[in-house]
């Protein structure tokens, strides 16, 4: 039986919602911080000799801003050109400047956004490796606690985490030392913290205890495993900051994370003959095609950009742009895309997992009137079909 793909679509839009809203988001604050330095380009200086004329310094002002939105308004397809002949060399020069800067920032931004999947499954690999690697550090460190008092009037006292089998095959495991080596997804640098966790969440569990009743039962070591995984390492706030603090996006992904770690853990089928192994497994049977379908998503939104905005504008009846939330904008934004420009993606396809997404991830009513806007457009596209001969 064929195992299902982590990598989703479901999972690739989420990813492209989640890294368009985050891109316009940074959009707007530059557009922001773009506006505030043309402003303190024409500060009054109070020392100039001769002073400054304070009303020509204020039409200087409107003028360069009025320019510089107008540059940034205009079509892509146009250019970035604007009509400087009339402007002072002052205002000319900062203008230039200020704009240049803020198309060099732009197209960064744009860089990143469509290398955002690879940049995800990347961190969702790289949080893997710490995870399992966490865990073979754990396994060290409870052998050289355990070892000074390993046994008491001449018995041996009951096992550390550093017996169980599975733990065992983790940290002597060549191929995941490879890895993480590759990876930098060590801990040196971290191992104090690690200790801590151990010796705060691991060493006196009750339950961590329960498992280990010698000799430790294959269903005892599986019942270790996801302790220590969900319980502890998913499930201590401290431990969920660290990770958080690495991968910006680990709400999103550490869902994924979580079932690579486990499945990555699980027995195989000859445990019994051979002892369990640890698999790396793959996120998606064809990466090239989802990245693929994630960067062409991309790339037409944004160059779509323009008609999208004016079909929205079209179809919200009795709301303006500025009143649609941002997240939902652009939830639609990428859902009329799919519908108007994916020919291959069934239109009811396109709508059911962006409306799923925004009730997950916007606010209670969003899903609505999400829903509302994309059936209009359907209908429109159902009306205008070409009739078959």
């Amino acid at each position: 039986m064929t195992e299902k793909p982590l990598l989703t679509r479901r999972f690739i839009r989420l990813q492209a919602v989640q890294r368009l809203y985050a891109f316009y988001v940074g959009k707007q604050a530059s557009y922001e911080c773009a506006l505030d330095q043309i402003r303190d380009s024409f500060v009054l200086d109070v020392y100039a000799n001769p002073p400054e004329d304070k009303v020509q310094l204020m039409q200087e002002t409107t003028q360069a801003l009025a320019l510089f939105a107008a540059a940034v308004a205009a079509p892509a397809r146009s250019g970035p050109t604007v009509d400087l002949a009339q402007a002072s060399n002052r205002v000319s020069t900062t203008v230039c400047r200020v704009l240049s800067s803020y198309q060099n920032e732009l197209g960064k931004d744009v860089q990143k956004l469509k290398g955002g999947l690879k940049n995800g499954v990347s961190s969702i690999n790289q949080a893997c490796l710490r995870i399992w690697q966490l865990l073979a550090e754990w396994t060290h460190i409870a052998e050289k606690q355990a070892a000074p008092k390993r046994y008491q009037n001449g018995l041996e006292t009951s096992p550390c985490i550093g017996k169980s089998p599975m733990l065992q095959c983790v940290q002597h495991n060549d191929a995941l030392a490879k890895l993480v080596a590759q990876a930098g997804a060590g801990w040196g640098n971290e191992m104090t913290l690690a200790r801590g966790w151990y010796n705060q969440f691991v060493r006196e569990n009750p339950l961590v205890k329960s498992c280990l009743a010698r000799p430790i039962s294959p269903g005892q070591d599986q019942q270790l495993l996801a302790l220590l995984v969900e319980d502890i390492i998913f499930g201590q706030e401290s431990i969920e900051s660290f990770f958080s603090d690495l991968d910006s996006y680990w709400t999103l992904n550490k869902r994924i994370v979580k079932k690579l770690v486990r499945k990555g853990l699980a027995p195989q089928e000859d445990a019994l003959e051979k002892g369990p192994s640890l698999g790396l497994l793959n996120l998606t049977a064809d990466w090239e095609r989802e990245h693929r379908f994630y960067t062409d998503l991309i790339a037409t939104t944004l160059e779509k950009d323009e008609a999208l905005e004016k079909i929205i504008a079209e179809k919200a009846k009795n709301w303006t742009l500025d009143r649609i939330l941002p997240l939902d904008k652009t939830v639609l934004k990428l859902a009329l895309c799919e519908m108007l420009y994916f020919a291959d993606i069934p239109t009811k396809v396109s709508i059911n997992e962006y409306i799923d997404l925004s009730k997950i991830y916007s606010v209670p009513k969003s899903s609505q009137f999400v829903n509302g806007l994309l059936d209009a457009v359907a209908a429109d596209l159902q009306e205008n079909k070409p009739t078959e001969a």
